[in-house]
Parts: C-alpha cells; structure tokens; sequence
C-alpha cells in the first residue's frame, strides 16, 4: 500500500510526502513535469512495502509512461504471464509495473483484468489518467481550481480547506461518491476513472464498473456452495499474497471466522469492550474457536482513557466523518497489529452487504413477507398505499431525519433500485454503493495511519458477481440473513457445536461511545459526527502548507 500524489504546486502542500508518511514509511519519491502548457506538475509516491521489500523506483518510469499507485493487485502474477507471452520484458518484480504494462497495452480495458483494491496514477504524454477500483476500498481525490489540477489518496495533500455542508450527506450522516467536507475537494467514485489533458485542463469521468444486474440462476444449495466455496477458498489465498506477516480482525462472528476456517491464521486479533462483556460477549466466542483450530488470538480491550488520548490523531487521519462508532476500535487493531509488526490484516468487510447480514436487512425482509400476504389479497390497492412500495419502506427505515428525508432519499437511490429484482438484491446494491462506502473509509484511514494493509475477500469482484446469481432464499432463509456463509462454514469445520455457528445477534464492532462521552446513555450518532467533523475540520487546518 501507499499514498499518492501530483498536480500542479499551487494546490499541493510542499512537503507532502511528509504529510501522507503514515501511508507509506518505507519509501518516498516524487518526479516532476512540463505539462502542455509548460507549467510544472508534481507525481509522487509514499510506498508501504507489502509485496517486494527491496526499495523500487517510486514513482515509477515504464516505456516513456510513470505510474504511482495506491493499492494491491493480486492477482499480478496471472497479467505479468500473459503479457510476457506478448513479448513484453519486466525490470521490476512489482505489481505497480504490471499496472503500467497493462495500460500501456490495454488502455483503459486493463481495469477489467485487476483483481484487488487500486487507486491508479499514470502520466503520459501530458495526460494524465486516474482510476479507483470498484468498490472504494482505495480513496483517491482531486481538487480544483481555476486552471490547476491536482490529486492525492488523502485530503491532507491540498493546501485550502474550505468546509461546506452538502445537504444530502447531512442527511444520511456520512460522505459517499463524489463529496466530501472541503469545497472544490472532490471524491473520484468508485468503479470510475478520468483523464485529464493538461492543455485544455478538461476531466472527463467515464464509469467503468456497476453493480451486476440481478441474475438468481441458481437455486439448489449444493450447487451454491459447490461454486461458492472454492471461489472464496482463491480469494482468501490470493490476500495471502504478502512479503510481510499476515493476520486477522477476528470477532465472535460469521465473517472472519469464515476467513479462518480457510486460511488458518497462526495469530488473531479480536476487540472486547469491558463495558460490553455482560452483552457483547466476544472474548469467550473466539477462545472457544481458537481452541477448536489452534491458533493463537490476542484479545485487545481498549479503554475510554486511550480513546481520549486518540481523539484528535484519528481525527487527523479520518479527514471526515463517518457516522459510525467503530472508528477506535479499528485505529486500536491497526496500531497493536504494527506494534507486533503484522503488515496486513484481512477482515470480514462486505459480507453483510452482499449477503444480506445486516439486522435492517432481515427486519425488512420479513416486513416484507407480512406485506406481500395483504399485497396479493382482496384489499391491494388500499394495502400498497399504507405500506409504500418496497423502495419507501427502505427509504423510511434509513432516514435518520424521519418522514420529511424519505423524498430526498427516494430520489438519490431510485436509479440504483430494480422493480423487477427481488428486494434481498436491491438491499445489497443499496448498501453496497452508498453504506459500504464511508465503512470502507474508515478502514483505509484506521489501518493505514499505522502503515498496516487490510484486505476484504469478501470484496473480491467475482464474489460480488457471484451474489447476484444466488436465488432469494439463498441469502436470506428462515428469518436470517448470510444463510449460504452458514452453510458454507459448516461444511468447512463439519460441525455446528461451536458458539459461532449458534449465535443469533452480531452486533458488529461497537464502541461504548455513550459511557464514554456522556455518561447518560444518550449520546447518538448524529452529536458523534458533529464532534468528529469538528475535529476533523481544526486538525486539517493546523496542518503546515
């Protein structure tokens, strides 16, 4: 992993390789341009070494080309063999230089062929491209003004911070696609990429990757996991790719313990609030599964003192809010998994948006089985007008402004919303383009301020494509969501007498946010982001230009 950055140097600090160092302590380097109006642009580099220790020319020139890149491609042995057969000779044994001969031969296309999480950088012939992968998982920005243009993974990066309230991000507590907290800061979307020409000083955005249409062409279990199973098996082996030691945020949960039934970690690391162990008992779930596998698991249980302490370093980090409380518990993992010089981390992101794991999700899909009873009788026209259509219903139940937001949130994720799909899919888009996003922030921004790399086989591509193919009841079966991951772990450990596999409630990764800020029980996540944002905001100005 590292940080990236260029553009012309009256919108980038001087000094920013110092500023994005958390992201990459192993190695800087910047190169600069003549652009096509002969004014200077500045291409850098922070690098993390995760894959080839030995230092690599950053950035780097490949055939009249120079790339900086933010990400992993995991699959870059597979490309390198295939141009190799197209004559093409390497001088590096990194994936960054497989990325560049890709695009050199392929254009733009060669996106299609990268498995992992990327925000790209590559400058030719006074063009410059950028790109991000297609789920988020790497941020990439851009600012502009007047005539200047410039990028970088982290916002930090830029010298004018200017805050500005965006209305539908206010309502929905969190920033996603194109916005952000700065003004003239923006987001490049996942799944998009732009070229920008350094004469005309013209961006133009072209979306490279959707969400895949809804297909539920299988419908037999076996058959689901016989295809699901070693599918999920290479994903996981694939984020087992590393120069340095691996390990995994391991709860009490479905997700990373399906993670752990295939890859067998030697070490695990796993958050227990004492202000949660009467209710939120994960220390005892996963000394049970570590027992059952043998391996061994560091149980961290942070405290309200540390949290203080952190406050305005992950507020440095964070750049925005979130609207979630899980954001100290992830810096608390990063930072002990460093101190044990771990340098990635896998996690069980996605699993609940693509396999309808969320509490909202099932609450509404079993709504939805009630309605669709009054729907089909006697009385449907009067029942759809109490109800709602399925898209209000959802609409109602994600406002956080009450009734007077479910229009505006009618009219953001309508276009993303099939009529004709079934609503187990339509949850999973939904919560995939918009929910996930701010999620996956915040776990680039709590790992990477200690230099530590989390990958997701969850959000390997062809597990999302393969989602869209399971039948309804695939996913969601007798009240409860993630049924082929059930199914799917059980037939891995061959057993279901372990607390993992009989626990009914996850609570995700929670943080005791109320006992700690106000003592009464009442704090919400509305005043959490208020207070971060503010943060946020003053640790962003007092950075140095």
């Amino acid at each position: 992993m590292c940080g990236i950055f260029g553009g012309h140097p009256n919108l980038l600090k001087k000094n920013v390789e110092g500023v994005l160092r958390h992201r990459g302590p192993d190695q800087q380097g910047e190169v600069q341009f003549e652009d096509r109006r002969g004014e200077t642009f500045r291409f850098g580099a922070v690098r993390l070494s995760i894959v080839t220790k030995a230092d690599v020319l950053t950035p780097l020139m490949v055939n009249g080309a120079c790339i900086t890149f933010n990400g992993e491609i995991y699959n870059w042995h597979e490309i390198r063999k295939e141009l190799e057969a197209k004559g093409i000779r390497f001088f590096t044994d990194t994936d960054t230089e497989v990325v560049a001969q890709a695009y050199l031969q392929w254009g733009p296309a060669c996106l299609d062929r990268f498995n992992g999480p990327f925000a790209i950088a590559i400058w030719r012939d006074g063009e410059l491209f950028l790109a991000r992968d297609r789920l988020g998982k790497r941020p990439l920005f851009f600012a502009m003004e007047g005539d200047s243009f410039a990028f970088a993974s982290e916002m930090k990066a830029f010298k004018k911070f200017q805050y500005e309230e965006i209305n539908i991000c206010e309502k929905l507590e969190f920033y996603f696609d194109e916005f952000t907290v700065f003004r003239d800061i923006y987001s490049i979307k996942p799944g998009e990429f732009i070229l920008y020409d350094t004469n005309t000083r013209k961006a133009t955005t072209i979306i490279w990757w959707e969400y895949p249409k809804y297909q539920g062409s299988i419908t037999d279990l076996t058959a689901a996991l016989g295809e699901f199973i070693p599918l999920f098996e290479d994903a996981c082996k694939l984020r087992l790719r590393a120069d340095v030691p691996v390990t995994l945020y391991l709860s009490g949960g479905l997700d990373s313990s399906l993670i752990q039934s295939i890859c067998r970690l030697d070490h695990t690391y796993t958050v227990q609030f004492e202000e949660y162990k009467e209710t939120i008992d994960e220390r005892s779930l996963v000394e049970e599964y570590a027992k059952f596998l043998q391996f061994e698991t560091r149980i961290l249980t942070p405290t309200r003192a540390e949290f203080l302490d952190s406050l305005s370093l992950m507020a440095r980090y964070l750049e925005m809010p979130v609207g979630s409380f899980s954001v100290f518990p992830l810096y608390y993992l990063g930072r002990e998994c460093r101190r044990d010089e771990y340098g990635v981390a896998l996690t069980g992101d996605g699993a609940d948006e693509l396999f309808n794991g969320y509490y909202r999700h099932e609450m509404l899909l079993e709504e939805d089985n009630a309605v669709q009873r009054y729907v089909d009788g006697p009385y449907r026209d009067l029942t759809r007008r109490y109800f709602g259509t399925r898209l209000e219903r959802f609409c109602r139940m994600a406002s956080r402004g009450g009734d007077a937001d479910v229009g505006v949130l009618l009219e953001l994720f309508r276009p993303f919303w099939s009529e004709g799909a079934p609503l187990v899919h339509n949850l999973s888009v939904i919560d995939t383009k918009f929910f996930m996003q701010p999620l996956l922030a915040m776990a680039d921004r709590m790992s990477m301020a200690s230099g530590v790399e989390t990958r997701s086989p969850f959000l390997d591509h062809r597990i999302v494509e393969f989602s869209v193919k399971l039948a309804p009841e695939l996913r969601y079966n007798d009240g409860r969501g993630k049924y082929i991951l059930r199914e799917a772990l059980k037939e891995i450990l061959g057993t279901t007498e372990i607390g993992i596999m009989r626990r009914d409630v996850k609570h995700g990764l929670p943080a005791p946010m109320n006992q700690w800020l106000s003592y009464q029980g009442n704090f919400d996540r509305k005043e959490w982001n208020q207070m971060l944002a503010s943060e946020c905001v003053r640790e962003m100005n007092q950075l140095p230009n």
